[in-house]
């Protein structure tokens, strides 16, 4: 039977240098993460009777693990989240427990104690210019940890903006890509490298905004879309500071995105503020919670000038609202007595606002805690959300390390095998080299033998 020794050969040739080539890319594309190894799939051609006629090369094609791509990640989003989360409640968490120096629950001890101390020498000019000091320097505290706690939250939530430009940028990237990767696979040429490309884009942008990509190149965040085919939508921000928010923008209009859906160092962000925020806000309801308190009490006392029904704190709103220093309070009229028959020497009042610090459920956040207990108990839940998260964020990158490696033993490019490929690939096409040299000296020889 016929053999085509010279198709043999020269698709053998062909095939060949399609296997070295995806040999050199691999070994050249080794240390990069987001590569995948190439191989290139060969058929055989089937000849005049069912008899070999070469080989056909239908491709080059990438080692692929499209779960495990989707789990790295879901696990790389949940990193980021987790440090733009920490990062945020980190600086916090700083005001609310300082290293050195008082923390708000100390500056009110230190009103208590000099109260205690009024109660003793409710006449003494010292001791009661004191206590309005101490006073004075519970409201301050209180007002600068609500303000550092604010414009902690503004501050960090001021790199939403970079964020989403990054966003944007990606996401025009990957819709170019899907172009170019559609108009590769009309031709049936290899899109391998630009799926690549894509890949580790779609991974950016899960570690960016926890977005989730899809096999045509379609990438969303929980259904809203960012990327449709070979389009790119566009994210714009919201408002301004601590009411900063989300959308998409859509032929149709404007689709808003809720900032508790979003996930990546963005949600991070988003989240780790709105903690903030809502420390801040149960900090101004204790320091609210011990004014009122002890304006009802100095309120129902009298002053050495026998005056009454005198506040020690301005309180000008609701629980949210900042506490200060009554400006009118002063020697005179601070209430250490409980009778205007006891001025100046009775302390009672001054006394009961002291005890204070030991009666419990003052603080209707905290029934049945002092005030010492329910400021312990805020630092401490918030320091707990702060480990947490540092905890959440080790556990997903030693989690993303492992699905790396397993990946890497799936799409990685192992040299020593690339090597031995190489070996064998140029074997191959001298091999196929060598059959068409064979198949023309044979021509050659009946050529001669014709023409004698």
């Amino acid at each position: 039977m016929p053999v085509n020794l010279i198709a043999i050969g020269i698709t053998g040739i062909y095939a060949a240098e399609a296997q070295l080539a995806a040999v050199q890319s691999n070994i050249a594309n080794a240390s990069n993460p987001n590569y995948s190894a190439e191989s290139v799939t060969l058929q055989a051609n089937a000849g005049y009777l069912g008899q070999g006629d070469g080989v056909n090369v239908l491709g080059t094609y990438r080692a692929d693990a499209p779960l495990l791509t989707s789990q790295i990640n879901a696990t790389q989003a949940g990193q980021s989240y987790q440090q733009g989360f920490g990062q945020v409640v980190t600086l916090a968490q700083n005001y609310i427990a300082p290293s050195g120096g008082a923390d708000l629950s100390q500056s009110l001890q230190a009103m208590f104690n000099a109260f205690s101390s009024l109660a003793a020498s409710p006449s003494d000019p010292s001791i009661r210019t004191a206590a309005i000091r101490a006073a004075g320097n519970f409201a301050q505290a209180a007002g600068a940890l609500s303000n550092n706690l604010q414009q902690t939250a503004t501050n960090q939530l001021a790199q939403v903006g970079a964020v989403v430009g990054q966003v944007n940028n990606i996401t025009q990237e990957i819709a170019a890509l899907n172009s170019q990767i559609q108009g590769v696979t009309a031709t049936s040429g290899s899109a391998a490298a630009l799926l690549d490309q894509r890949d580790g884009l779609v991974g950016e942008l899960a570690s960016l905004i926890g977005a989730k990509g899809d096999a045509a190149g379609n990438v969303n965040i929980n259904g809203v879309p960012l990327v449709s085919g070979t389009s790119a939508l566009t994210l714009t921000t919201t408002g301004a500071g601590v009411g900063l928010g989300l959308q998409v923008t859509l032929s149709q209009g404007n689709l808003p995105l809720p900032t508790t859906q979003v996930g990546g160092q963005l949600g991070g962000i988003f989240a780790g503020a709105a903690t903030t925020l809502q420390a801040q806000a149960d900090l101004n309801t204790f320091a609210t919670s011990a004014a009122t308190s002890i304006n009802t009490i100095h309120a129902a006392g009298y002053g050495l000038d026998g005056s009454t029904g005198n506040q020690l704190f301005q309180i000008p709103g609701a629980g949210g609202s900042l506490i200060a220093l009554n400006p009118a309070i002063n020697e005179q009229n601070l209430a250490a007595s409980a009778t205007a028959a006891g001025v100046p020497g009775d302390g009672s009042n001054a006394s009961a606002i002291a005890a204070l610090a030991a009666a419990p459920g003052l603080d209707a956040s905290y029934p049945g805690a002092t005030f010492g207990q329910a400021f312990a108990a805020i630092a401490s839940d918030f320091g707990t959300t702060v480990n947490n998260a540092a905890a959440d964020q080790n556990q997903a990158a030693a989690t993303l390390q492992s699905l790396q490696s397993l990946k890497g033993s799936i799409t990685g490019v192992s040299l020593n095998g690339q090597l031995a490929n190489l070996v064998q690939y140029q074997s191959a096409l001298e091999a196929a080299g060598r059959a068409v040299q064979a198949a023309n000296d044979m021509i050659n020889v009946l050529l001669q033998s014709i023409s004698q």
